[in-house]
């Protein structure tokens, strides 16, 4: 699932998150969307947290598959 905090710190997780997975957060989270982009799982076996405003790094990636990017952009490019 994607989730968000106040922050502005989206948290890729496979696992339900009441609190932001940022190291040092700790705020309360909502569900973005439902969907698993499973490829973030090779990073970290947990998820993976980044700063909403870093998200264009992930579509600039040449490394980052395409369906990730595809994904990540239905969900933030609306």
């Amino acid at each position: 699932m994607i989730y968000e905090c106040p922050q502005g710190h989206i948290c890729f997780s496979k696992d339900s998150l009441d609190i932001c997975g940022m190291k040092g957060c700790g705020k309360t989270t909502l569900v973005l969307s439902p969907i698993d982009i499973k490829w973030f799982y090779k990073i970290n076996k947990t998820g993976l947290c980044i700063n909403r405003s870093e998200l264009h790094k992930i579509i600039e990636d040449p490394n980052m598959p395409n369906n990730v990017k595809r994904q990540i952009q239905e969900v933030f490019m609306r």
